[in-house]
């Protein structure tokens, strides 16, 4: 027998949300490709290591976030696959936004990176604020997951460009 962890977890099938992560996943996936294919063909000297790293490091990180979430559509209790599928798409996610952000600086449009990440920190900060307003008593989850946001964002994209 499970036992629930908490009033708010759900252990049901959940096709709908599975499906619709792996959708914008594999767009995701492709954009990755594309933009690492275009770097390599016209500018791989000039490329970063921090920017690289970031690119081919989100890969992995959605593509196993994707099978996680598979797991939704069919598994009665997938709390497990769920978390690590949060972890996983959102550290690929934050690798892709800073690998963008670092590309903009790249090339010499330092000022629009700083906007760029700007609006990444307000709008990421304005979703948590909502989820905790909309979900009383998620205070200490969403605030976290906004913490690992703002970290990541600011240590892997801002600071590179300073």
């Amino acid at each position: 027998m499970v036992k629930k962890e908490c009033e708010k977890c759900e252990f049901k099938k959940n096709p709908e949300k599975a499906e619709s992560r792996l959708h914008i996943n594999s767009f995701l996936i492709g954009s990755l490709f594309t933009v690492l294919t275009i770097l390599w063909t016209f500018s791989s000297k000039q490329v970063d290591i921090i920017l690289m790293s970031q690119l081919v490091l989100a890969i992995p990180l959605i593509f196993f976030a994707s099978l996680s979430f598979s797991k939704l559509g069919y598994f009665e209790n997938h709390n497990l696959w769920d978390t690590f599928g949060w972890i996983a798409n959102n550290l690929g996610y934050l690798l892709f936004f800073n690998a963008i952000g670092l590309l903009v600086a790249l090339f010499s449009y330092r000022e629009l990176a700083f906007i760029y990440f700007g609006l990444i920190i307000v709008l990421s900060s304005t979703y948590y604020i909502i989820n905790i307003i909309s979900q009383p008593g998620t205070l200490k989850e969403h605030l976290s997951k906004l913490i690992l946001w703002l970290i990541v964002i600011f240590v892997g994209g801002v600071l590179p460009i300073l």
